[in-house]
């Protein structure tokens, strides 16, 4: 009704208002109610009950038969399978996928027990009971569950482990293993063949018969020797089975290497490719006649024979960005003491002739004293929880590697430091503890403590060298004289006895006396190896033949007599890839390059720079040197 017509029943216009008030509530109600009684006849006609049900009287039957036909007609309820991961271990080791591992996901009745799991994973991994590494019933093989912990129980189901374990999807890995005693059967073969070669070999020279060439077919799958937690980078496919690198992992139990025997009077050698990339060997052919047989050994058992050259060349990859963690856990074992190294940096193009090794030790000891040592321009290392003894020897023999192998030593650290790990805490001379400290702590200290020594502080720099040795823990009150005194005893807490266990554990393995007779050696080869404005100069060899030459030559003198320490160290790096002395001449050479290809390129393994002659000025070289030295990327390897 219009208002009109509803005013002839109720006359006031208030009343009106109420009662379509009313009535728009009432209708909205039963609309809502409505609909919701449709949708409940619309599911119950669905699934077959009844609708004639009074809501009032027989609402708990048939809610019950409700719940009861809902349960009965669930999908999920019905379903008699459950999905699993399958994984292949072999010999402790998970197998990639590339290799034809990886982790399988496939749905298996719930009523699967071991032995259904066990012909599923051969079913996978062994396709027609064999695949590359051999045919099935040629290993002892086992179920072992997600904690490779062995199923005792073969009667248990899946569906049973399911609702103990309450996972989320359960894995299993196939467990395979070259029973021991075809081991030791294939071991008496080898040596069999071995000693049959060897006499071979022998008698050839006696006939002195001609030389046979080498099949070099036979090393181009087995000649690489990489160490390292990294295996080449995933492609895309595998990223679903990629193994995270383990710090921990003692990788030396992994490493497979190629011995070569020869007679003593060959003359083969093995060695890296020229690339310097692929990481392969090349081997000339030997004078001597005979065939050359090779066998698998573990890095532990490992002998070369050949007494005329080294025949080994391990490669190690590294990953530029986790370097510290990753050559720690390289060197646990003694193993690379004994083998002449080269490195490479994933994803870098740089080949290792000694450039590349040098800054792998650079870059090592540059991260341990920034991250993990106290001191400001020398430093001792700083104990912490997740290095133990293991970690502190294989530190030691990455100190004992870099030294004997191309002359590194880190001389940011202390030469107390150095002089108790080599020759023991009690060869530290006061002089050594008093110098050593005076360049472990900040400048502003330094100069406070030479001014304390010679003459009276005024009132505020005796409360500030009250302040100092408050820092480091000296509750005696200082005095003239006894100020060297509570120093010296200061200097030997901090440089000797706080990293006393790391100093301990290093020289356990870091066998360097040999290298030095006494300490005064010691604080020699300190000299010998710092970086100075007058020893980089002296480095330097070029030979301008023009005028534009000899400038721009000049240039790079006069920018290096501008640099500090910091700097000479980032100068020597760029270009030699150490921050310490261990070339004996820096070759300079001259380019034409200018515009935006103009800049300094730095052949590391020479060591050589090629400097541009096409400088105007110094500030332009000045400029251009700047934005390369402290630029982290340009210590990169973007040439081979």
């Amino acid at each position: 009704m219009d208002d009109t017509t509803l005013a002839g029943y109720i006359p006031t216009y208030g009343d009106r208002i109420a009662a379509r008030r009313f009535c728009l509530q009432h209708n909205s109600a039963n609309t809502k109610e409505s609909a919701k009684h449709s949708m409940l006849e619309k599911l119950k006609k669905k699934m077959g009950i009844s609708g004639n049900d009074d809501d009032t009287n027989n609402q708990e039957t048939s809610t019950g038969r409700l719940k009861q036909h809902y349960g009965k007609h669930n999908k999920w309820a019905e379903k008699k399978t459950r999905k699993v991961e399958l994984g292949w271990i072999h010999e402790g080791k998970q197998v990639r996928k590339r290799k034809g591992g990886g982790t399988r996901t496939l749905d298996v009745p719930k009523e699967s027990k071991k032995a259904d799991i066990l012909q599923y994973a051969k079913d996978i991994f062994f396709p027609n009971g064999k695949n590359k590494l051999g045919n099935f019933e040629a290993f002892s093989h086992d179920i072992v569950d997600y904690q490779e912990e062995t199923i005792f129980d073969d009667a248990i189901t899946v569906g049973e482990l399911y609702s103990v374990l309450r996972m989320g999807v359960l894995r299993f890995y196939l467990y395979t293993k070259v029973p021991e005693d075809k081991d030791d059967e294939e071991c008496v073969r080898g040596e069999s063949n071995v000693s049959k070669d060897l006499l071979q070999n022998n008698m050839h020279e006696e006939d002195k018969q001609p030389p046979q060439t080498v099949d070099t077919e036979a090393f181009l799958d087995t000649s690489e020797v990489t160490l390292g937690p990294y295996r080449g980078e995933p492609m895309a496919d595998q990223l679903d089975d990629t193994l995270l690198y383990e710090p921990d992992l003692q990788v030396n139990e992994d490493i497979t290497i190629i011995s070569v025997l020869f007679p003593r009077t060959s003359s083969a050698l093995i060695t890296p490719d020229t690339a310097g990339v692929s990481n392969t060997f090349s081997m000339s052919p030997p004078t001597s006649t005979g065939n050359i047989p090779l066998e698998s050994a573990t890095m532990n058992d490992v002998a070369v024979t050949s007494t005329d050259s080294p025949l080994v060349h391990i490669t190690v990859k590294l990953h530029r960005v986790n370097l510290l963690e990753e050559m720690i856990a390289q060197f646990k074992g003694p193993v690379l003491l004994k083998h002449p190294l080269r490195y490479t940096y994933i994803d870098e193009r740089g080949a290792d002739h000694n450039g590349v090794s040098r800054d792998v030790y650079a870059a090592f000891w540059t991260q341990l004293l920034d991250h993990t040592a106290e001191g400001e321009d020398l430093r001792v290392p700083s104990l912490c929880p997740k290095w133990q003894e293991e970690e502190w020897k294989s530190i030691g023999r990455i100190l004992l590697k870099g030294f004997q192998d191309h002359g590194y030593f880190p001389c940011r650290l202390s030469p107390a430091f150095t002089v108790s790990l080599i020759f023991g805490e009690n060869e530290v001379s006061d002089y050594v503890l008093f110098e050593s400290l005076l360049l472990f702590v900040s400048q502003s200290d330094r100069n406070l403590i030479t001014t304390a020594l010679k003459e009276d502080l005024s009132e505020d720099d005796r409360d500030e060298l009250i302040d100092l040795l408050d820092r480091l823990d000296v509750t005696a009150l200082p005095t003239q004289q006894n100020l060297k005194g509570i120093l010296l005893k200061v200097a030997h807490k901090q440089l000797i006895q706080k990293p006393r266990y790391a100093c301990e554990k290093m020289s356990l393995v870091a066998s360097l006396k040999e290298a030095f007779v006494s300490t005064q050696h010691v604080l020699l080869m300190y000299e010998d190896k710092k970086p100075t404005t007058k020893k980089v100069l002296k480095l330097l060899h070029a030979c301008p033949s023009t005028q534009a030459e000899n400038q721009s030559f000049r240039f790079l003198q006069q920018y290096i007599r501008g640099l500090d320490d910091v700097g000479l160290r980032r100068m020597l790096r760029f270009i030699t890839r150490s921050d310490v002395v261990c070339v004996e001449q820096i070759d300079i050479t001259f380019t034409s390059a200018d515009g935006l290809a103009r800049r300094p390129v730095a052949h590391t393994c020479g060591p050589v720079l090629e400097l541009p002659w096409t400088y105007a000025s110094y500030p332009e070289l000045r400029t251009e040197f700047d934005s390369i030295l402290i630029n982290n990327t340009s210590y990169e390897f973007s040439i081979a």
